[in-house]
């Protein structure tokens, strides 16, 4: 009797134990990061407190050559469909070897934010003249 009894305390603690890892749900949002680089530039954004519509940024650009080019830096996100949304670009001026740090967020309704990554670029003026991409 004394042996049924330790087996029974023991499957049942074992039952609730495996119930409560079950229940048990990680209150914290996702988080990720995303860099890449191109010739002239790199640069990464760090995603924090990750929804489908709400995210926080840290975020940092540099640029590596004496081109006379300028760099810059962009979140790109999607709903999940065909399509992206390019957010602002952020651009750093002051030459080879500068470094643009920042912090933001972004938020949005229908999802836009499931996917998140960056956009790195050299640019003369408004216009491209290298890129890389990378999602998170």
């Amino acid at each position: 009797m004394g042996n049924m009894l330790k087996r029974l305390s023991v499957t049942c603690l074992a039952a609730v134990a495996i119930f409560a890892a079950t229940t048990v749900t990680n209150a914290s949002a996702a988080s990720g990061g995303a860099s890449c680089s191109t010739t002239g530039a790199t640069g990464s954004l760090t995603f924090t407190n990750w929804s489908d519509n709400y995210v926080d940024i840290s975020g940092w650009v540099k640029d590596t050559s004496a081109d006379g080019h300028h760099v810059a830096i962009q979140l790109i996100s999607s709903d999940g469909s065909d399509s992206n949304r390019e957010w602002t670009w952020r651009h750093e001026y002051d030459g080879n070897g500068s470094t643009l740090s920042f912090t933001t967020h972004a938020s949005t309704t229908g999802n836009w934010l499931r996917y998140v990554g960056v956009h790195v670029a050299v640019m003369e003026g408004d216009t491209i003249v290298r890129t890389c991409s990378d999602w998170a």
